[in-house]
């Protein structure tokens, strides 16, 4: 049970980031342009399942193998979605993806930092207690 709830954490990171960055895109790429029940829901999903795709990060695969397999797992699944919303494909949109995911990227990297130096800190100030 508890490796179902890691995988309905991830499910839901990644729809999250999704969600974001589709409200994005149509805000500032495409102003104008309504959001469809099946542009929604495939954003959802394969967001989603981006997310999942993330659980690679867990493995003991050597880090530069797993984000190459996530990059490549996460355009295959980016390009779906176009499929999916009849969205044209072109190097405008793969720079946008490409950006998108460095975004992504830097903003875990971020959070990740923070997370530790929180901990970090926590450490040292329960190590100055024993002492005192």
């Amino acid at each position: 049970m508890r490796k179902f709830g890691k995988f309905l954490d991830y499910f839901f990171t990644g729809m999250g980031f999704g969600s974001i960055c589709y409200l994005c895109v149509l805000t500032f790429a495409n102003p104008g342009v309504p959001p469809t029940a099946k542009g929604v829901v495939s954003i959802f999903i394969l967001s989603g399942l981006i997310g999942i795709l993330s659980m690679i990060f867990k493995t003991d695969l050597p880090l530069l193998s797993a984000i190459i397999i996530h990059f490549i797992g996460s355009f295959i699944l980016f390009l779906t979605m176009s499929f999916i919303n009849n969205w044209l494909i072109g190097w405008d949109s793969i720079f946008i993806f490409i950006l998108v995911y460095i975004i992504i990227w830097l903003i875990i990297l971020l959070e990740q930092r923070q997370t530790v130096n929180k901990l970090n800190a926590k450490i040292k100030q329960r190590n100055f207690n024993r002492k005192s």
